[in-house]
């Protein structure tokens, strides 16, 4: 008796965890639209040396939202200029288009 009920908490347990990393990865996601929606309403097109244009839309948008939006801070902190550089050239192979969603699927936020 004692090893089903083990069973059933651990499968429980399993089953809360999943739906945490999971609603977790929802509000990444949200987070991730948010903010390359809003970097497409500054820089809608990149080109040619839009490396430092990008980074410092980037910037703009983080510090003008950081404190508003839930989980904003944290999702700019992880965005150093190595990581930026790699989403320029995701970007760059797109058309040159910030397209919010394939960057956000592309960068494994959704």
């Amino acid at each position: 008796m004692k090893f089903i009920v083990s069973i059933i908490l651990l499968a429980c347990l399993i089953g809360l965890s999943t739906s945490l990393f999971l609603e977790t990865k929802g509000l990444m996601c949200s987070t991730c639209k948010f903010l390359w929606k809003e970097v497409k309403k500054e820089l809608p097109v990149v080109a040619g040396e839009g490396d430092v244009e990008l980074e410092r839309v980037v910037k703009n948008v983080c510090g003008k939202f950081e404190k508003s939006v839930p989980l904003l801070g944290k999702f700019c902190q992880t965005f150093g200029h190595d990581a930026l550089q790699d989403i320029y050239q995701y970007i760059l192979s797109e058309d040159k288009k910030i397209n919010p969603d394939k960057i956000c699927v592309y960068t494994k936020q959704c």
